[in-house]
């Protein structure tokens, strides 16, 4: 399963890519505070992919396209669930190991 979704914004390739990449810059937007977060790949300030969840919910991939326009940027989000079913990976090693 794969979302997309777009966003123009006032603010430079640079601004956002900072407002994405660091703590800081999402504490400012990002109202998730019990998610996870891990960086799979960076490439300023153009593209970022990290993983997220939280305890109670599986993590996805969520990569950042960050392209710039004349009067601002764009940034282009995809999340997707991984493919591999790693919930029943795990079943099977608790079934394994009771």
């Amino acid at each position: 399963m794969e979302v997309r979704r777009e966003i123009e914004v006032e603010a430079s390739p640079e601004e956002v890519f900072e407002a994405l990449a660091t703590e800081e810059g999402r504490e400012r937007w990002l109202d998730e505070p019990d998610r996870q977060i891990h960086v799979e790949s960076l490439d300023p300030p153009e593209r970022l992919v990290w993983w997220w969840g939280g305890a109670d919910e599986p993590a996805t991939r969520v990569d950042f396209r960050i392209v710039a326009l004349p009067a601002g940027t764009r940034v282009v989000v995809t999340e997707s669930m991984p493919s591999f079913p790693l919930a029943g990976l795990s079943a099977r090693f608790e079934l394994v190991a009771a």
